[in-house]
């Protein structure tokens, strides 16, 4: 009898420390990676564009990691039935929950807080007329970032700190720091709001591919009408 309660809890210590050992090499691949492409002799047009592989990359490691190592699917919650009608409604209701987040983002700013938007702006001039490009880099951040953050480090987080909604917190700071580039205290907390609707969705109706629609949707709407503004 305690010798397969000692193998019950080897097996449990062997599968958290593969669960923490795929969370950390996504973190760090995330990161080091994308401060890497910053001493490359790129343009910043060429780094937006080959930093994307990078996400690309991870989410299909941690693809292969999930089924190979840890014997289970990337996605281990299972997803709930939906309709169509809630699909959209879903879609619409998140995109318009995103407008509030942007207003509550924006509150340091409207109080007097100044930050400089240098980066920001640049990015945008630089995306003006490459609507490829745009299209492109909003693909990537809906289905990588959601399957990476969400549909991957949330979930084992949740299983090994028993607690879903630390994890959905923790994931949403893991997520607003990704948006550290943009150097933007406002984009920083818009990102974590965002990140904490969407995990909360996400462990609500256990549906990636509404997520993966309504980011796709937030970041190509935003780079489009900026960039097309600023032709005029």
């Amino acid at each position: 009898m305690s010798d397969d309660l000692d193998l019950t809890l080897a097996l449990t210590k062997r599968r958290k420390a593969i669960f923490i050992t795929g969370i950390a090499i996504a973190i760090a691949a995330l990161f080091v990676l994308s401060i890497g492409f910053r001493y490359l002799p790129l343009s910043l047009l060429e780094r937006l564009f080959y930093s994307r592989f990078i996400f690309w990359g991870v989410a299909v490691f941690l693809f292969f990691y999930a089924v190979k190592v840890e014997k289970q699917p990337l996605l281990i919650w299972e997803k709930k039935n939906s309709d169509a009608s809630f699909f959209i409604i879903a879609v619409f209701v998140l995109y318009l929950i995103s407008f509030a987040c942007g207003i509550v983002s924006a509150i340091p700013r409207l109080l007097g807080f100044h930050e400089s938007d240098a980066v920001i702006k640049l990015v945008r001039k630089i995306l003006t007329g490459h609507d490829g490009l745009i299209i492109f880099m909003s693909l990537t951040a809906g289905v990588t970032e959601e399957l990476i953050v969400r549909g991957y480090i949330m979930t084992r987080l949740a299983l090994l700190i028993r607690n879903p909604y630390l994890a959905i917190i923790v994931s949403a700071v893991l997520f607003s720091a990704l948006h550290y580039s943009f150097q933007s205290l406002q984009e920083f907390i818009f990102a974590f709001l965002i990140g904490a609707v969407f995990g909360l969705f996400y462990l609500k109706y256990r549906n990636i591919k509404i997520l993966i629609v309504v980011h796709f949707l937030i970041d190509l709407i935003s780079l489009e009408l900026a960039t097309h503004l600023l032709k005029k």
